[in-house]
């Protein structure tokens, strides 16, 4: 026999008509046929195959035992064609488009978060999807994931939202930094958490309270903000306390320019940062090859709630 063609799979796929149908008769509504053109391409099929599928005639229609092998190997065939056609148009799908991720600030220096070389693998692979990137802080990120707004986000949440799924990631120490020349360096012992709170403090903006000092008390605060960014700056200007990441601050404590207090137990703050989605939406083939390449980066373990999430990656 010759290598199977578009001919042989067209033929098939009528021979799997006419065997479900349970004749030719029968066939020829679903194939909108002449039964006489029917009975044609099944003989062409025998020949092609160089044996008998079906008896037909006065004992009525049957498949022959070739013919119920050749049935059964066909549908397997088919089921073949028809996963190749769905991975096909998935790839046509993860190929193009875009996907909205929104990431909190200063993560690029954290060497324990791998989301640039996640971005790397995915992009290799997906070369035409864009990415389009927002950096805000945990709430706004939330909020538009939860607004549809954003796909997926990295957020650092002290409070969970209920419609997120959240998967954890990584995490990061922050320690309390101020400059060079504040008065909280005149102490010659470790800093208490009065110490601290008899200075101007610069904490997280939020309606929550999220480090050590904001549990202490709240009251104390000058300033607030929900960026690193603008902590940076306020403990610059000589007269703030506030918290950094380490990897963060390293940059300016090199320089002189900032110095980390040494503290009693009790003000350390070790936020962890989690893979952050709307658990209603279902991501589109592109935004779940990113989930993908996120987590596999990060060494996420199966056992957790990621498990689902992967499976519907592999779908």
């Amino acid at each position: 026999m010759k290598p199977i063609d578009d001919i042989d799979i067209r033929l098939l796929k009528l021979f799997l008509v006419i065997a479900d149908s349970g004749g030719f008769s029968a066939a020829q509504y679903q194939l909108n046929m002449h039964q006489s053109s029917i009975s044609k391409k099944m003989s062409d099929l025998e020949t092609r195959l160089g044996m008998t599928l079906c008896q037909r005639g006065r004992g009525g229609f049957h498949l022959t035992n070739d013919g119920l092998k050749v049935y059964e190997i066909s549908k397997e065939l088919f089921l073949h064609i028809n996963d190749f056609q769905e991975k096909i148009n998935d790839i046509r799908t993860v190929s193009s488009g875009s996907i909205n991720l929104g990431l909190t600030d200063n993560l690029a220096t954290n060497r324990d978060c791998h989301i640039q070389s996640a971005i790397s693998t995915f992009c290799r692979t997906y070369s035409k999807v864009n990415i389009n990137t927002k950096i805000y802080d945990t709430s706004l990120i939330e909020k538009n994931l939860l607004e549809n707004n954003l796909d997926i986000g990295v957020t650092s949440p002290e409070v969970f939202k209920n419609g997120l799924q959240y998967i954890y990631l990584f995490n990061e120490q922050q320690f309390l930094y101020c400059s060079p020349s504040h008065p909280i360096l005149a102490i010659k012992r470790t800093a208490t958490i009065d110490d601290i709170l008899n200075h101007p403090v610069v904490d997280r903006g939020l309606a929550h309270n999220v480090t050590p000092l904001s549990y202490a008390n709240d009251d104390l605060y000058k300033s607030k903000t929900t960026s690193m960014e603008a902590t940076a700056h306020m403990i610059l200007s000589g007269y703030f306390i506030g918290y950094l990441p380490e990897h963060y601050a390293r940059i300016w404590v090199d320089r002189g320019e900032m110095v980390k207090i040494s503290t009693v137990d009790g003000l350390e703050y070790n936020p962890n940062f989690y893979l952050t989605m709307n658990d209603q939406n279902d991501l589109s083939c592109a935004a779940k090859a990113l989930v993908a390449a996120i987590t596999n980066a990060h060494d996420i373990n199966e056992n957790t709630d990621l498990e689902y999430l992967l499976n519907k990656v592999s779908e």
